[in-house]
């Protein structure tokens, strides 16, 4: 890999441009969080984070080297999705819309976001989501290009003025719809349902008018790829005598699947599943998608170093933290610099840092994972920080602070298309999650970075 390191380049810019991007940033940082979904009582960013080019193609890079050894990790051991499930122990039925007899192969990686942590300006994987349900293009490209406008044309009277150095990535949404209509095959005039669903804990996704609503961009953005877009209740969706799939009046040609079917068990998801039978609707992504996401898998990687050559070898050591299976056996290591993870969890749910609880509670947690055969323990990235300006959503105020950061490079196709950031803000926490009150942010790209004199 490329031995570019990667780091926040505001600092380098000149006086001038940073002095700009302060003052924009504190007067209109509500209209370059537009559209994008945060709790109550939360705190936003008044900046983006700024790249390097190199630097910003290294994150995506490395996130699909590793995503790409992971299969060759799967592929080791089994050759089928169903092989793959059996591997890691997991029921069948937690998967109802899978087909066991689909093969593993790169095209299950048409879709992935790892999660990235920055150590001393080395990208680390810290997870791999692989699955069409990832978020974050929608978030990615909202603010980067929201942020950008306020520092083009900042009255929003389309008087553009020179930004400087700064520009926006290609835009993930685009990025994702190119490659959905290639992956599954639609022709112009195609319709695409988005089945909407309800979720605990995230307003914006309690009201499914509301969800339908967050979801109106992919439907404007989708018309330019020639297909409808419609976000529709999961549990209304149906079969009709012909085993096409409906959404009320219209026929469904594909789905994008942003839900855990799992979850959403009910009349709707069985006619899915009828659909995806019968061949007359396909869905993106199969959710063979998902156990690739497994955070097992970098235990394996971890499990088959002397198999790799010596370059994947070093890359594993470099940008994946040191993984394994959670077992008694690590009881004696320092739980400090430990994290414990469910292997097929998200959200944060179960995430346990080592530092944030007793020995003895410690001694339990791991016992219990060891006993499910679950979990893994994986080395706690030391990540670099960020000083960043912040201002509360309610109140206004604005606070800075120094915080952490998850890069999240949204790689459609293999091809990278906007960093998705999540970072901590100044309400304390030990994890960098949304579901518990991280900050959604972007990033924009340094053209020609101005070292100050």
């Amino acid at each position: 890999m490329s031995g570019a390191l990667v780091v926040d380049l505001y600092d380098t810019l000149p006086g001038e441009v940073r002095a700009r991007i302060d003052a924009l940033g504190r007067e209109h940082w509500r209209r370059a969080h537009t559209g994008v979904p945060r709790l109550a009582d939360s705190w936003c960013a008044t900046r983006p984070l700024m790249l390097g080019a190199e630097a910003y193609e290294l994150v995506g890079a490395v996130a699909d080297r590793a995503a790409g050894l992971v299969l060759d990790a799967c592929l080791r051991r089994v050759a089928t999705a169903g092989g793959l499930l059996a591997a890691l122990s997991m029921p069948r039925e937690q998967f109802p819309l899978l087909d066991p007899a689909e093969p593993l192969g790169p095209h299950l990686l048409t879709s992935l976001r790892a999660d990235v942590m920055v150590e001393r300006g080395v990208p680390k994987v810290v997870e791999l989501n692989i699955d069409g349900a990832i978020g974050g293009a929608i978030e990615a490209d909202l603010i980067a290009a929201q942020f950008q406008e306020v520092y083009a044309d900042p009255a929003g009277a389309g008087a553009q003025v020179p930004v400087g150095p700064l520009r926006t990535p290609p835009s993930a949404v685009d990025a994702f719809f190119t490659e959905l209509v290639s992956y599954l095959g639609l022709a112009d005039g195609s319709t695409l349902a988005v089945p909407v669903f309800r979720e605990d804990g995230l307003d914006y996704l309690a009201d499914l008018d509301d969800f339908i609503s967050f979801l109106a961009p992919m439907g404007e953005r989708g018309k330019a790829h020639g297909i409808t877009v419609v976000g529709y209740p999961l549990d209304r969706l149906a079969l009709d005598e012909w085993q096409r799939l409906r959404a009320g009046e219209q026929v469904v040609h594909g789905v994008f699947r942003l839900f855990l079917p799992v979850e959403q068990a009910g009349p709707g998801l069985d006619a899915l599943g009828g659909a995806l039978r019968a061949g007359t609707a396909r869905m993106y992504t199969p959710e063979a998608t998902s156990p690739v996401s497994d955070k097992r898998l970098l235990a394996w990687l971890w499990e088959d170093l002397d198999l790799l050559d010596p370059a994947d070898r070093d890359f594993v050591r470099r940008h994946v933290p040191h993984t394994t299976m959670a077992t008694a056996d690590a009881l004696g290591g320092d739980r400090t610099s430990l994290v414990l993870k469910p292997g097929d969890g998200y959200g944060g749910a179960g995430v346990t840092m080592g530092r944030s609880v007793t020995e003895e509670e410690w001694r339990e947690l791991v016992v219990r994972a060891a006993g499910s055969g679950d979990h893994i323990l994986q080395r706690v990235v030391d990540a670099d920080l960020v000083a960043l300006e912040f201002a509360h959503d309610t109140t206004g105020e604005i606070r800075s602070a120094a915080v952490p950061c998850v890069l999240g490079p949204m790689m459609y196709g293999r091809a990278l298309s906007g960093i998705y950031v999540r970072h901590a803000t100044p309400k304390p926490g030990e994890l960098i999650n949304t579901h518990q009150g991280a900050a959604s942010n972007s990033v924009l790209i340094v053209e020609s970075p101005t070292v100050r004199q």
